[in-house]
């Protein structure tokens, strides 16, 4: 298992350092004048926080109805101290309304609009690629107490229950890490998700459905 996940976080790692700005750019120079003191490390993380959904009847709804619960758990290597990669599972169930009956919970929220409430459960099994800012802009420091990382990255996300959905994430966002010690941080995780339209279950003729969470959690390096 750790051979293969090493082998999708190598890929993941080549794949961004192609990105990598021409020899001599600012970038370049910190990678290398840190590769000395950095070194590579495996990391899990697990976070929770609430999360809400962008689908066709959310305008319709108080924010306190549309948010529920979310959970991160993730595996993932810093090959740099600017590039990194993961691969996370995030999920739980999200609310919205529906005019249609899909994933109803059985319970009427807006009678005159021909709304019920929606309670669709969902898992989003996506690859990030993590880019260190903070590192990039100030320098290597590992005594730094915080630390920010934009990211972006695919995966599948679906819905089990009838109606079923299946389809590919755009999942993109900021991973802050608070250090408390050399191998423990507090992570605080912006993340918006893309997706189908039919996520929901109603087909509302929109380019795309989204979801945005705020977790916050532990992550552990070894």
């Amino acid at each position: 298992m750790k051979k293969l996940l090493l082998a999708v976080f190598s890929l993941l790692a080549i794949s961004v350092n192609a990105m990598n700005p021409v020899k001599g750019s600012d970038e370049v120079k910190a990678t290398q004048a840190d590769s000395e003191s950095f070194e590579p490390r495996w990391f899990v993380s697990v976070a929770a926080g609430p999360q809400l959904l962008f689908g066709d009847h959310e305008k319709q709804m108080s924010l306190g109805d549309k948010l529920s619960p979310a959970l991160d758990v993730a595996v993932g290597r810093w090959f740099s101290p600017l590039w990194g990669a993961r691969l996370m599972y995030s999920g739980l169930s999200v609310n919205g309304a529906t005019q249609t009956g899909a994933h109803s919970t059985g319970e009427v929220y807006d009678a005159s609009k021909w709304l019920d409430k929606q309670k669709v459960n969902f898992f989003n099994i996506h690859a990030d690629a993590l880019f260190n800012a903070t590192n990039l802009i100030l320098g290597y420091n590992q005594d730094r107490v915080w630390d920010c990382s934009p990211y972006v990255g695919i995966g599948v996300i679906a819905v089990t229950e009838k109606p079923s959905f299946t389809g590919v994430s755009g999942n993109f966002g900021l991973f802050n890490a608070f250090h408390v010690t050399s191998a423990l941080d507090i992570n605080l995780d912006l993340r918006g998700v893309i997706t189908g339209d039919d996520f929901d279950g109603e087909s509302g003729g929109r380019g795309g459905e989204g979801i945005l969470s705020l977790n916050v959690g532990l992550t552990y390096h070894f």
